[in-house]
């Protein structure tokens, strides 16, 4: 089956560039099915296109999707958009390998899920593989965040239970109370009304987590369905390009509807960090996103200390990013 290509980019040189990847570099499954020469000639198209299930790929430029054009594209649930920034590197290589991943995106098609319950409160930390600092914000950020709300830090990381740890207590602790506003344990409650701050770990293959029903994958996979809000982490590493492709991909497909903020961790300003970061942000545009430096002599300071970044080091740079994230949680 054929996969359909709309474009919507400023630049018809850029434009041309994207064409000649997807049409010649060996991806056979797709054809072009409209170029648009602005946004509104974008919408008229879309208004007349049947509403079914049609598969298509919307290439556009990281500017924001407006109000109008977001309306005509939640009529597809076969569609997934993909932002690209004209300015990067090697361009063909990366839309192939992009285009590649939606296709077999679209030929996974998930066991039917029983609904979950959405729970009010409940924040899920995710990220890439490769240690990209899910439990290390997750520790800071529930410090932050206790200091106007009761938080509950929940730590399900699969295969690491470092939370209780990194503040001196037992791994194998159940249960850790740090202040009136502030515990740690190992499992969701339900009746809760504080906020739960959960340490989810890294991100499984979605592609088949979604129709998987071994318990690590469904465990996942419902913690993202009755989140409130996601937040995912990644670090400046081009292989946690290809994760954030595959969670955008389930949010643009409507499987995740939880409020999802993006995170590039541990940023530097070396001239590939700076040109994953320009990629980063054109991809994660229309969604909440946000940059964490990399701040090793403050998070050794307090991994020494077994305290988080407030009490050991409170006018870092790092610090007061993390506490910019707690601040979007309050908005």
């Amino acid at each position: 089956m054929k996969i359909g290509i709309i474009t919507w980019l400023e630049s018809a040189e850029f434009e041309d560039l994207v064409l000649q990847a997807l049409l010649t570099q060996g991806i056979s499954r797709v054809e072009l099915e409209y170029r648009a020469l602005s946004i509104d000639s974008l919408v008229r198209f879309l208004a007349d296109k049947p509403a079914t299930d049609s598969r298509f790929i919307l290439i556009h430029d990281g500017d924001e999707i407006t109000s109008t054009l977001e309306r005509e594209l939640r009529r597809f649930p076969g569609a997934i958009r993909m932002a690209i920034e004209p300015a990067i590197g090697d361009v063909a290589v990366e839309i192939e390998r992009t285009v590649n991943r939606a296709l077999r995106e679209f030929e996974t098609i998930p066991v039917p899920r029983k609904s979950v319950q959405r729970m009010k409160n409940l924040v899920v930390v995710t990220g890439s593989t490769g240690a990209p600092g899910t439990t290390t914000i997750t520790l800071n950020l529930g410090n932050e965040l206790s200091r106007l709300k009761p938080v509950a830090l929940i730590d399900l990381h699969p295969h690491r239970r470092d939370l209780a740890f990194l503040l001196g207590a037992k791994r194998s602790s159940e249960s850790v109370r740090l202040s009136d506003n502030l515990s740690i344990s190992g499992e969701l409650s339900e009746e809760s009304s504080a906020l739960q701050l959960v340490d989810a770990g890294p991100i499984p293959n979605l592609e088949s987590a979604f129709s998987d029903r071994r318990a690590p994958a469904r465990n996942y996979v419902d913690l993202l369905e009755r989140a409130e809000t996601l937040i995912f982490l990644m670090t400046p590493d081009n292989n946690h390009m290809f994760e954030l492709e595959s969670i955008l991909a389930s949010l643009d497909a409507g499987r995740i509807t939880a409020r999802a903020i993006f995170i590039l961790n541990q940023t530097g300003n070396t001239r590939r960090e700076r040109s994953i970061q320009k990629r980063f942000s054109a991809r994660v545009g229309r969604y909440e996103w946000q940059y964490l430096p990399f701040d090793r002599d403050s998070l050794d300071r307090a991994k020494s200390a077994y305290s988080a970044l407030l009490d050991v080091a409170p006018r870092s740079k790092l610090r007061k990013s993390i506490g910019e994230v707690a601040n979007r949680l309050f908005e």
